[in-house]
């Protein structure tokens, strides 16, 4: 990294809460980049573990500027923005402080962007707190399109938007992330907003930001981010069922801001949206999180806007959610049609039998 007060290319911004045990490999990770025309803006928010130790004794002989909350800002994306803010780099990396990546991310991520994409992002390895590969979890976008993201792409960010990120979060690991400083901070509008969410913020951060940028997105399919899961994330959301419904609720408020945008207008219309399976997996996941009674279902409790709006009728339409929906009247169907074909084929056996005594 170079030791002069000359602007960096890139900002990367650590903001970190209670991940003090995954910090060493994730500086690790952004000291052994290939490409090192950057600052590093660390920003603790508020952690109750021995976060900052870490991060002096770690940081110990590099240069970076830390920040440190008083209190815990309860939003991620707040945390980007006042990173954003400090930053002075043309390009921003948000290394998120539970994740790591490969040698030559930064070097990838820079060569792609500056060919003039407003964002550009490649797949994340899923791992363990330990470091080690889970090849049982799915990458999210694949189960949106299953062939899209197998190879690498760029395309316009309106049809980026519209194709894909109006149904759901296709960026889902902003550490894989390099997008402009210029650009994003046309998000400091909506600061109040992000900083009310603690799940759906990147989901409306990115969407905010590709409709302003009108530019390209680029996608590369090498796994140069290593995403982790483990029992302390902020997307670990079972441990309460205050959490589940705050999810659920984030999704109807993500979705209302989304039916606001000029650019997906069109997207919203009425018919447009009662006679596409598109938002289902919300639904499903609403099912599954609230577990709501059979009254509840058909009341849409616990869901508002359009999502609440459309989920009696996705239910008509819907083989699939109403599996997801009505589990005991659905095993209880299957077992009415088992018999029904049963009964069926007994009558035929019969008639044949008959028939063939007459003959």
């Amino acid at each position: 990294m170079k030791r002069t007060d000359a602007i960096p290319i890139v900002s990367v911004i650590v903001p970190n809460y209670n991940h003090a045990r995954f910090l060493p490999e994730r500086f690790a990770s952004i000291r052994n980049q290939t490409f090192q025309d950057f600052e590093l803006i660390v920003l603790d928010d508020a952690s109750t573990d021995a976060s900052l130790s870490i991060i002096r004794s770690e940081l110990a002989d590099f240069p970076y500027q830390l920040i440190e909350n008083q209190f815990n800002s309860g939003s991620p994306c707040s945390q980007w923005l006042k990173g954003i803010q400090l930053a002075r780099g043309t390009y921003i990396w948000i290394a998120e402080s539970d994740d790591s990546c490969s040698p030559n991310f930064l070097r990838n991520m820079v060569n792609t962007i500056q060919k003039g994409t407003s964002l550009c992002y490649c797949r994340s390895r899923p791992i363990d707190a330990l470091g080690e590969n889970i090849d049982s979890i799915i990458y999210w976008p694949d189960q949106i399109d299953s062939k899209q993201w197998k190879t690498s792409f760029t395309m316009p960010s309106q049809n980026f938007c519209e194709r894909f990120l109006v149904n759901a979060n296709v960026i889902p690991n902003a550490s894989a992330v390099v997008f402009l400083r210029e650009i994003s901070l046309n998000c400091l509008p909506i600061a109040s907003m992000l900083g009310s969410y603690l799940f759906m913020g990147d989901w409306v951060f990115w969407m905010h930001y590709l409709t302003l940028a009108n530019k390209s997105v680029s996608y590369s399919n090498i796994d140069d981010s290593w995403f982790r899961h483990h029992a302390f994330t902020t997307r670990t959301s079972s441990v309460s069922r205050e959490r589940q419904v705050r999810h659920v609720q984030e999704y109807c408020k993500t979705v209302t801001y989304f039916s606001k945008q000029a650019l997906l207008k069109n997207q919203f219309k009425w018919h447009v949206r009662a006679f596409s399976k598109d938002w289902d997996w919300i639904h499903i996941d609403y099912m599954h999180r609230l577990k709501p009674s059979f009254f509840q279902i058909l009341a849409a409790d616990g869901l508002n806007g359009l999502l609440a709006n459309l989920l009696f009728i996705r239910l008509l339409l819907s083989k699939e959610l109403r599996t997801h929906s009505f589990p005991k009247l659905h095993r209880r169907k299957k077992r009415y049609i088992e018999r029904w074909k049963t009964l069926q084929a007994k009558l035929a056996q019969a008639l044949k039998q008959q028939f063939l005594e007459q003959s």
